[in-house]
C-alpha cells in the first residue's frame, strides 16, 4: 500500500529548530571515571574488614558491591546512566581489583578522592561521578 501526503507540513507550536551540525555525530569521545568521596561507602565496607584487609579480601568485598555502585552510577548521572553503569560492570574485573590494590598497599584511606578509570572510546563523553 502506497502512501501519499498532499497538504502543507504543519510543525507544532513548540517545535525547535535544530541545524544539521547539531543532528551528526562527531568524532571525538572521552573518557569514564569513578571518584571515591571521602565518605563513599566503599571505604565504609573495606574498614569493616579491619586490619586484617588483604588484596583478595578487597577483592571479594568491592565485587559484592558492585551492583551497588552501578546503581549508584545510574542514578548520579542524568540520562546516560544505563550507558555508564553498563561500562562499569564490564570493567568492574580490571578496575575492582585496582581499587583493592590501592586499599591494601597505601590504606583505605588513600582512596578518598582518587579516580579510577572505567572507560574511553568515542561511544562515550567525559564524565567523572563520585561514589
Amino acid at each position: 500500500m502506497e502512501m501519499t501526503y498532499d497538504g502543507a507540513l504543519v510543525m507544532p507550536k513548540s517545535f525547535a529548530a535544530v541545524s544539521e551540525e547539531e543532528m551528526t555525530y562527531v568524532e571525538g569521545g572521552g573518557t569514564f571515571y569513578i571518584e571515591i568521596k571521602s565518605n563513599s561507602f566503599l571505604i565504609t565496607l573495606l574498614a569493616a574488614a579491619g586490619t586484617t584487609l588483604t588484596v583478595a579480601k578487597a577483592t571479594a568485598i568491592l565485587s559484592g558491591a558492585s551492583i551497588a555502585v552501578a546503581t549508584a552510577i545510574e542514578l548520579g548521572t542524568a540520562g546516560m546512566g544505563t550507558l555508564y553503569a553498563g561500562a562499569f560492570l564490564l570493567a568492574a574485573g580490571t578496575v575492582i581489583p585496582a581499587i583493592a590494590g590501592a586499599a591494601v598497599g597505601y590504606g583505605i584511606n588513600w582512596l578518598k578522592g582518587k579516580k579510577f578509570k572505567i572507560a574511553s572510546g568515542a561511544w562515550i563523553p567525559n564524565k567523572t561521578i563520585k561514589i
